[in-house]
């Protein structure tokens, strides 16, 4: 599930990065870069980010 979000934040950034509009101006293509920044940055934190959930031992397993 991080895996596939992390995936979605990368290409969503890359789309932002990458794509500039006339109507925008200079300040909102900066805007819209400075956010594709962040979606990837926020998908390098998700997709290293440590799992939460403990190893089961064999005995919790067998329940």
């Amino acid at each position: 599930m991080k895996f596939m979000l992390a995936v979605l934040l990368i290409i969503f950034g890359s789309i932002l990065v990458r794509l500039t509009s006339n109507s925008l101006g200079a300040i909102g293509n900066n805007i819209m870069h400075l956010a594709g920044i962040g979606c990837l940055i926020a998908a390098i934190f998700i997709a290293k980010s440590k799992n939460d959930t403990k190893r089961r031992t064999k005995k919790e397993c067998d329940v």
